[in-house]
């Protein structure tokens, strides 16, 4: 147990070291930032993925995959992201998988004169549940809460990286989410 929560641990300070050595280079600070180019408004604006290692409670740790859109902003600096999200593992003779729809709100914090924007949010989402055994499937769809935090890099104004760290409340099926990936903006 001590291994498990010191791998969890130093997978965190990884990729938050990761986030912020690339965020502060002096490429990243030559230019203004990409959220400052852009106004408030909601739509299609871009399209991104993700890749992580997700620990489900009660489980060992597997590999999510998901991909999100970029929904804009309600207000400056308010994000809207739908997501779906999947991961599968397989527990004592049977698998456990989760397939996830859902949608995420998150705050940014800019800094000043830097292509690097912390955020922090949370949202909604419905979990589908499944777990197969040689005999017998059982599937089941619960509501979901996520509650987020990362760093973003704004590599270019329509491209930007970012590492994320996640929890999902979902019953009987808790989620600690380690993520990283990109967003593709469309500049119109």
């Amino acid at each position: 147990m001590k291994i498990r929560n010191g791998l969890r641990m130093g997978m965190v300070a990884a990729v938050m070291g990761l986030g912020t050595l690339g965020g502060w280079s002096p490429a990243a600070l030559a230019a203004p930032p990409a959220d400052q180019q852009r106004e408030a408004s909601l739509g299609f604006k871009g399209l991104g993925a993700s890749l992580g290692l997700v620990d489900p409670e009660g489980a060992s740790s597997t590999v999510s995959f998901g991909v999100h859109i970029d929904g804009g902003e309600f207000v400056r600096n308010v994000h809207l992201t739908p997501l779906v999200e999947y991961w599968k593992v397989g527990v004592g003779g049977s698998d456990l998988s989760d397939f996830a729809l859902g949608t995420d709100v998150t705050l940014d914090f800019p800094l000043q004169n830097s292509r690097v924007v912390p955020y922090a949010g949370g949202g909604l989402g419905i979990n589908w549940l499944k777990v197969s055994t040689p005999l017998v499937d059982n599937s089941d769809t619960k509501l979901g809460l996520n509650l987020l935090g990362g760093i973003r890099n704004d590599v270019m104004p329509n491209f930007s990286l970012f590492g994320e760290l996640r929890y999902n409340f979902v019953s009987d099926a808790n989620q600690l989410k380690i993520l990283g990936g990109f967003t593709y903006h469309f500049i119109y």
